[in-house]
């Protein structure tokens, strides 16, 4: 795919936000699967209702979507990430599978290079819903990471033989340490989204274009400001109709949307950590009542603020 035309690197300003925005997503990686697969197989790791992956640490196998009649070929180092949790099945055939849901392993030998098969490493990245929303909501079904084909991946490449070394050990904490360098993973995918030449939607699709990141950036400054149509499209020295168009187009959603996911985000954050009253995060987040902050968070987030606060988080609530 090629890139929309008014698509541009990042500025030092954008850079900086989206730094500050990943060092603060709330999320948790899983390893649930380690192992090497010989003669005829099938996965399908799909129905979690998170992000999935699937790291191919050497050999090869193939990929197979209900959506899709064409196989993709996975080889030795590729990471394969399925944003949506996608119905999929990655196996040892090339041939169409007749079911997905399926699970179909006949042998499995100790993780080493030495030994026949695959060598898989599965997992799954659990992000909370507003941050998953603006960071993946419109990616594709299935993203591939070419981590030995693309040589400007080393630190993916090295991450990987950690993750190998590691999988294969049976030794205390392997499984906890597993799961810290799974972590790295989700800010190597979102590296690799920006540098690679993708029209991303979303987030990241607002920080390629230079005058709708000036909007997000004023966002992200002061997301409790009166925000309009109107005063947004200022910011990004465009009309109001334009604005409308080239800020959909970049984030695969309107802008006021953008901004109540936004401010649900930061409202997220000062009740989980800063213990702060409905009505005080009402107020930073711009809302005149704390009914009509509850209701839009309930909106967003699946429970009301204090709910929310009750169970202990966002992470009970994607459970």
């Amino acid at each position: 795919m090629s890139l929309p035309q008014n698509k541009q690197a990042l500025t030092p300003d954008a850079k900086q936000a989206l730094n500050e925005i990943l060092r603060r997503i709330n999320f948790r990686a899983e390893v649930f699967y380690r192992g090497q697969l010989c003669d005829s197989w099938a996965l399908d790791t799909s129905g979690t209702g998170n992000v999935n992956f699937h790291i191919v640490c050497h050999g090869n196998c193939w990929l197979h979507l209900p959506t899709c009649k064409i196989p993709t070929r996975l080889q030795n180092g590729d990471i394969v990430v399925f944003p949506h949790d996608a119905a999929h099945i990655i196996g040892s055939s090339e041939a169409q599978p007749d079911a997905f849901g399926m699970q179909n392993i006949t042998r499995q030998v100790p993780l080493d290079h030495a030994n026949p098969g695959t060598a898989l490493i599965c997992g799954f990245l659990e992000i909370d819903h507003s941050v998953r929303r603006l960071l993946m909501g419109a990616l594709p079904e299935f993203i591939v990471i070419g981590a030995q084909s693309d040589t400007h991946n080393s630190a993916v490449r090295t991450l990987l033989d950690l993750l190998f070394t590691e999988a294969g050990l049976d030794a205390v904490g392997a499984t906890a340490i597993l799961d810290r360098l799974a972590d790295a993973l989700l800010f190597y995918i979102v590296r690799d989204l920006v540098e690679k030449d993708l029209p991303i939607p979303g987030l990241l699709g607002a920080f390629g274009d230079a005058q709708i990141c000036n909007a997000v950036l004023a966002i992200h400054t002061n997301p409790g400001w009166h925000w309009t149509l109107d005063n947004l499209a200022e910011t990004a020295y465009l009309s109001r109709s334009v604005f409308a168009e080239r800020f959909f187009q970049a984030c695969g959603m309107p802008p006021i949307e953008f901004l109540t996911l936004w401010r649900m985000y930061f409202a997220r954050r000062w009740l989980e950590q800063d213990k702060a009253s409905v009505m005080d995060v009402a107020e930073r987040c711009g809302y005149e009542s704390a009914a009509a902050f509850s209701k839009a968070f309930k909106r967003v987030m699946g429970v009301g603020p204090g709910q929310f606060r009750k169970i202990g988080g966002m992470r009970n609530v994607n459970r």
